[in-house]
């Protein structure tokens, strides 16, 4: 038979028990919770570098696949500007950017893209700044500019029209005398192109000419254009490549080989890789020559003379 005591005991014992599940009960919560903590996904980059040429397209791979509802919280910097050098988009891999081709020199620019956070239930890990290098498309060529000459005869039929192209270079500076430095006068009668390379040393800074000549045709209504391109340079300061159109009539035409006499149409200043200073077209009255200019004409006229045969 119970009595108050024994009854006050097993109350006493009911309680510490009941305490005992409590407090086991917030253990196991705690240590629950703890344990939810230690296993949130630890994202970064996979790799700290990476390069890529302009107008290239480049991933960046996060080190694991991002879980459902969770972003990347980003900072970008380095020299390349957004927008005007490059665009993103972000995946559930990486990072992919796309280099636009600026038509602008500008060697090893920089893409710098930071992990500062996550929008969900992630933490950045200790890889979170990766380094792009952004390489111009122009970096692995020989540096110098290549000219293009190339013309249109008009609705009235191309004719039999051919144009002569030449570079010259004024030696000594402030001289007014003017050599020549290359010739294109047999690739045919579509256009001629040649190239002025910066790395020669015995082509100097300074001032150099252009010759359009309208060596032969039927054409009273020539267009003709002249398109410039820097490789690992600028031109004006403000982008690797220029254009400029003129037309010739009949009365501009010049067999330079018989007449060995040149006009000057178009003249530039070359400072190191860049040029600058580009004349408009000059297009005299008549005929594509005013003076002699010094040059070996010898072997360029015997060339021409066996391209007409």
């Amino acid at each position: 038979m119970s009595t108050l005591k024994d009854e006050k005991i097993n109350t006493i014992r009911m309680s510490r028990l009941m305490l005992s599940f409590l407090l086991l009960g917030a253990s196991t919560l705690f240590f629950s919770h703890c344990s939810e903590d230690e296993k949130l996904p630890q994202i970064g980059f996979s790799a700290a570098t990476s390069s890529v040429t302009e107008g290239g397209t480049i991933t960046v791979p996060f080190t694991m696949t991002l879980p459902n509802g969770v972003n990347p919280e980003l900072s970008l910097s380095g020299t390349a500007t957004q927008t005007s050098d490059y665009t993103f988009s972000i995946s559930s891999s990486g990072i992919t950017f796309i280099v636009k081709d600026d038509d602008v020199y500008d060697a090893n620019e920089t893409i710098i893209v930071t992990i500062t956070g996550f929008d969900g239930k992630a933490e950045v890990s200790a890889q979170s700044i990766h380094t792009i290098t952004v390489a111009d498309i122009d970096e692995n060529k020989a540096p110098g500019l290549q000219v293009n000459l190339s013309w249109n005869a008009g609705a009235g039929g191309p004719g039999n029209v051919d144009m002569d192209l030449f570079l010259w270079v004024e030696v000594p500076a402030g001289s007014g005398e003017f050599f020549v430095v290359d010739i294109s006068a047999d690739i045919g009668t579509v256009f001629e192109e040649l190239f002025l390379p910066t790395d020669d040393p015995q082509l100097p800074n300074g001032l150099y000419g252009l010759s359009y000549i309208y060596y032969e045709g039927t054409s009273n209504n020539l267009t003709f254009r002249a398109d410039f391109r820097s490789f690992k340079g600028n031109i004006n300061a403000t982008s690797n490549k220029a254009s400029f159109t003129a037309v010739y009539t009949l009365a501009n035409i010049n067999a330079w080989d018989v007449t060995e006499e040149f006009h000057l149409a178009q003249i530039f200043t070359r400072t190191g890789n860049n040029f600058s200073d580009f004349s408009p077209i000059d297009v005299p009255a008549s005929g594509s020559r005013y003076r002699k200019l010094q040059m070996k004409l010898k072997e360029a006229a015997e060339a021409k003379r066996l391209q007409r045969k």
